[in-house]
């Protein structure tokens, strides 16, 4: 199988989730807007977005978390989606927590104020700033959360959950938008993941 990969928070989050499983995986480098907006690659993902993995057999999946459930299939070892029922509820619910109240603020603000995005969405300035201006609260919230002090976003062991939150962790970076200072749970775990090997996949 192969990767088509770019520099995106969504192709974060796979090549992360492929460095925690432990495999290879050969990438294809694109540049977004340009590559991904040919007619040879439009063929591949219609909707003209990274990530795409290519099966050995030609099957092609999009989205990037159908991709990790494809990966955690395949490869199931080390689990990162839960090995029990009630861990994979959970681990889905915190999944979804970070990536409604954390990533999506984050990715509205980025298609809503980036030249990149000016053909995608019909981009609203105010709508941007309002997202960005949430961003803080967001942190304060998960910090919260995590004042339990456990080690992981849901619970004692690493999972996809974590990866969606180190997803936004290097968007923030990115953007110069960080966890406020006052977040000391939330910069906490941060500080660990980022020591992680796969932070810099």
């Amino acid at each position: 199988m192969k990767l088509y990969n770019a520099n995106s928070g969504n192709a974060k989050r796979v090549r992360i989730f492929i460095a925690e499983k432990g495999i290879q995986v050969p990438r294809i480098e694109l540049e977004l807007g340009v590559d991904t907006r040919k007619p040879e690659f439009l063929k591949i993902n219609s909707l003209g977005e990274i990530p795409v993995l290519e099966l050995d057999d030609g099957q092609i999946i999009t989205e990037s978390v159908a991709i990790c459930r494809y990966i955690e299939a395949a490869f199931p070892t080390p689990p990162l989606m839960g090995r029990t029922p009630a861990e994979q509820g959970h681990i889905e619910m915190w999944s979804q927590r970070i990536f409604g109240h954390l990533f999506l603020p984050y990715g509205l603000f980025v298609r809503h104020s980036i030249s990149l995005f000016a053909d995608v969405v019909d981009q609203m300035p105010a709508f941007a700033e309002s997202q960005k201006a949430a961003i803080p609260e967001k942190w304060s919230w998960l910090d919260k959360e995590m004042s339990d002090e456990r080690p992981f976003i849901a619970g004692n062991s690493f999972s996809m959950a974590d990866i969606h939150a180190m997803t936004v962790l290097w968007i923030a970076d990115a953007l110069d938008l960080p966890i406020p200072d006052h977040c000391k749970h939330a910069l906490k775990w941060a500080d660990a993941m980022r020591r992680r090997s796969s932070w810099d996949a």
